[in-house]
């Protein structure tokens, strides 16, 4: 009698243990079910809104950004390479310069 009562405490115990081993199967199994699903809803989405991959969507490449327009410069003396000051020649003194260059240069 008391072996049958061993063998029965001890198969509970080893049952009891592998129901845990199985539950904490379970439940990854569970958890990746879980996440294919949300992939397949994911996707599904997708597949409608690109008609199955077949025309871009904005969900997955985001529209180009409008090139910006070119800033707009009015040109003055001196803009493009204009030159405000004459070249140097040899004798050439400050009576050479132009009111508008003396004035700029401090002079």
């Amino acid at each position: 009698m008391v072996d049958v009562l061993t063998w029965t405490i001890e198969r509970r115990m080893r049952l009891t243990e592998r129901a845990e081993l199985l539950r904490k199967e379970l439940a990854e199994v569970d958890a990746e079910l879980g996440r294919l699903k949300a992939a397949e809803v994911v996707f599904g989405q997708w597949a409608e809104a690109t008609d199955g991959g077949r025309r871009p969507s904005g969900i997955v490449e985001p529209e180009p950004e409008p090139e910006p327009e070119p800033e707009r410069v009015a040109a003055g003396p001196g803009a493009g390479g204009m030159r405000l000051v004459p070249d140097r020649v040899e004798g050439m003194g400050l009576a050479s310069l132009t009111s508008e260059s003396s004035a700029e240069h401090g002079e």
